[in-house]
């Protein structure tokens, strides 16, 4: 037996007292119901009232051509949720309740993969104030609030079932890796950097997970392809999202950006002392991190990369995505964080103190710092650290030599482009 299947099989030793797992499933129960009926969420301010309230409303009354030719891109989300909010549809309740019903299997789902991974580490022997941590990780995050608050609860959803999908490859359960991947691309696009973590995790039927997965994505995003009126145009729908001007300080690309002069009539669009995206970026950067998973899993294979370790595949994919989406905004770390809390506890056997650290840190660079700090400096808060995360996880799935990233990890810094003046 090789080593990667004597550290997965020690995760099937005894379980857990059956109480232990009661009390922290009352205990996760019971922080969901408080995060979604704890708040008021500022439904017809946030991007869910905006966005998908009014298709989301047709969908729950039975108008589906409507929902299916007015839905935003992560529409298949919205149909995926539809069953929880159903019964507020049904009686015209307000949009506060539909939200919070629909917001429910997102959070429900964050909770869930909490008790998985408190009762894996609790199987191996971990503590059980351990195992509480990671329960009250996952379900009481501070980021995991933030995507609330902004009207985007799939991003919960999406985080979970990508670190499911690699969970159940890992244990060689190629249809559930293939359902969870299936789900979770057609929950967000942006899951598909979860395929490579996938095929790196399973010991076999790597093709037919693909297929499967790719059947079941497919069957929920048909409905609003075929809406669209031509295959290209469904395509495009659900691919792209109008950027406008919004390109934000936390990403690679931001020192390229003109800094034009500001002035108040520019308050509506575009805050003072930030950059306008150079005219050559476009949608560059979102077929850059869709087309980069392929080699980055090659170069994982290539250096054999343990398949344990797919979970921190997965995070390094999830930062790279960050670091190179221009839209980068508080709640996109959020499948790097809990891909990192459950490789620390499904594989490192310890509690999740890296992902606290990255929520922390999170939580300071996205939402305290902006207050103090210029557009610029804010820039510099994010790359310096999460160049160095991308280095650090880098050095462990590729087992590379730490001096040898160096200069990699400082290229960012030193390739700070001139602004050219509006």
């Amino acid at each position: 037996m090789s080593s990667d299947s004597r550290d997965l099989t020690r995760l099937r030793g005894a379980p857990p007292a059956r109480r232990e797992i009661v009390v922290l499933a009352a205990f996760a129960l019971g922080a969901t119901t408080a995060m979604i009926w704890g708040w008021n969420w500022g439904v017809r301010t946030n991007d869910f009232g905006l966005e998908a309230a009014s298709s989301f409303a047709a969908l729950l009354h039975g108008h589906v051509l409507t929902f299916l030719h007015t839905a935003p891109a992560y529409g298949a989300s919205l149909i995926l949720r539809a069953p929880f909010a159903l019964p507020a549809g049904l009686a015209h309740a307000g949009t506060l309740l539909v939200y919070q019903l629909s917001a429910l299997p997102c959070l429900l789902a964050i909770a869930t993969l909490g008790l998985w991974l408190a009762r894996e580490l609790r199987r191996v022997g971990g503590k059980l104030i351990s195992a509480a941590l990671v329960v009250a990780f996952c379900v009481a995050n501070p980021i995991t609030y933030r995507a609330m608050a902004m009207g985007h609860p799939e991003e919960l959803l999406g985080a979970a079932l990508c670190v499911a999908a690699v969970l159940a490859a890992q244990r060689g359960r190629a249809h559930w890796a293939a359902l969870a991947l299936g789900l979770a691309v057609a929950n967000k696009q942006w899951a598909l950097i979860a395929v490579g973590p996938v095929l790196l995790a399973l010991p076999d039927r790597r093709l037919r997970t693909v297929v499967e997965a790719a059947a079941v994505a497919l069957a929920l995003y048909a409905p609003i392809l075929m809406a669209s009126g031509s295959l290209t145009a469904g395509t495009a729908r659900v691919a792209t999202t109008a950027t406008g001007e919004t390109f934000h300080p936390w990403q690679v690309f931001w020192f390229f950006g003109a800094r034009g002069h500001w002035t108040p009539a520019m308050s509506g669009y575009i805050l003072n002392g930030f950059r306008l995206p150079p005219t050559w970026i476009g949608g560059r950067p979102h077929l850059l991190i869709v087309g980069i998973t392929a080699p980055l899993t090659w170069w994982s294979l290539h250096r054999r990369t343990r398949p344990v370790d797919a979970l921190l595949l997965l995070a390094l994919l999830a930062l790279l995505r960050c670091w190179l989406d221009p839209w980068d905004i508080v709640y996109y770390p959020l499948p790097f964080i809990f891909a990192l809390a459950a490789w620390e506890t499904s594989t490192a056997h310890r509690a999740p103190l890296c992902a606290v650290v990255a929520t922390a840190a999170t939580w300071l660079i996205f939402w305290f710092l902006p207050a103090h700090l210029s557009a610029d400096a804010q820039a510099l808060s994010f790359l310096v650290p999460s160049t160095l995360a991308l280095a650090a996880l880098a050095v462990v799935v590729y087992r590379l030599r730490p001096g040898a990233l160096v200069a990699a990890a400082m290229l960012p810094l030193l390739t700070r482009a001139p602004a050219t003046p509006s």
